[in-house]
């Protein structure tokens, strides 16, 4: 196919015909696997767009011959994959979905995934960060979500809502070029960045969709909504939940008690949420250097065994763990 017809055009990030090298580079954009050509001397033509909008990422992918792709558990993101031609084969935990054009794979973050590609799969796919995810979730909920977010792994394109993320997404597609506007104003990136993440809650079924038809957000009065945007956007809280309760112009107590009725929860326990998604936001996008001690305090633990044991029991894995794997490249 003409790569001038392909999606994303402006944004070439790579083009080889190197397995490594390809496998190196989607490991850096997307997270370590392997891959492995189907066929014994197939010849490959890996091409990749991309561009970030901050929390979401579009992203074209093609590698001209079928393959096997193993990258396990995602972990830091949830990624949708809606094939522009040709066939993949998704299996996601125990899901087994057969994506092509028209039919789109939710791929969740906590489920292992396989993926074989056809010969002629090229794929549009959105990347978008767990923590900005689960942020946009608590917000629409009114509460931190206890559990990881768990999509239905199959996304029909052609269905009322399905039509709608793939209109969303053709939009956003269409209008991104290196001189958009979208990407020069910070706004107008935010503003498609939320709309995505926002859509995908909407229209796709997943754990928490029970909670999103209840709209207890809808319910809660000002002062709490208001203390759920201002925790989210910086849960280190540096004068605490009482210094808090006086940005909002409301007593401690009633803070509380509105948590307690609205939430079914504490202010403390939204923030113990909130600051373990930032922890892990950070600790997953690490620049060189990075310490786990600073990550915690930059989030408001101080006591550094219980951000350990908190951490490890929300993520089944240790904050070490998790910074070493965004420090390591590529297999």
């Amino acid at each position: 196919m003409d790569p001038s017809n392909s999606p994303l055009t402006g944004f070439e990030l790579f083009r080889t015909r190197d397995a490594d090298e390809a496998r190196r580079a989607f490991g850096q954009l997307l997270a370590p696997h392997a891959m492995r050509p189907a066929r014994r001397g197939a010849r490959l033509d890996v091409r990749c767009h991309a561009v970030s909008l901050g929390d979401a990422s579009l992203i074209y992918a093609q590698y001209g011959a079928a393959v096997r792709l193993e990258p396990g558990a995602l972990g830091s993101f949830y990624l949708v994959g809606m094939p522009v031609s040709g066939v993949s084969t998704i299996r996601c935990g125990r899901s087994e979905v057969v994506s092509r054009r028209g039919v789109a794979s939710v791929q969740s973050c906590s489920q292992p995934v396989v993926a074989d590609w056809d010969d002629d799969c090229r794929k549009l796919s959105v990347k978008i960060s767990r923590a900005a995810l689960e942020r946009r979730l608590a917000a629409m909920i009114g509460r931190a979500p206890t559990q990881p977010i768990e999509f239905d792994p199959v996304l029909d394109l052609g269905g009322e809502t399905g039509r709608s993320w793939s209109r969303l997404v053709e939009f956003v597609s269409a209008e991104l070029s290196p001189v958009s506007i979208y990407l020069k104003s910070p706004l107008a990136r935010r503003l498609l960045d939320d709309a995505l993440i926002s859509t995908l809650l909407m229209v796709q079924p997943h754990n928490y969709s029970l909670a999103l038809e209840v709209d207890a957000g809808a319910a809660a009065p000002g002062f709490v909504r208001r203390a759920e945007e201002m925790i989210a956007a910086d849960p280190a809280l540096p004068d605490g939940l009482a210094g808090l309760a006086v940005q909002l112009g409301v007593s401690l107590r009633r803070l509380q008690a509105g948590f307690r009725r609205y939430r079914n929860s504490t202010p403390i326990e939204f923030v113990r949420v909130q600051r373990l998604a930032k922890a892990r936001e950070a600790l997953a996008g690490a620049q060189p250097g990075t310490r786990v001690t600073d990550v915690a305090l930059g989030v408001g633990y101080f006591h550094l065994g219980r951000f350990a044991a908190e951490y490890k029991a929300r993520y089944g894995e240790s904050p070490s763990d998790t910074l070493a794997r965004s420090r390591r490249p590529p297999a």
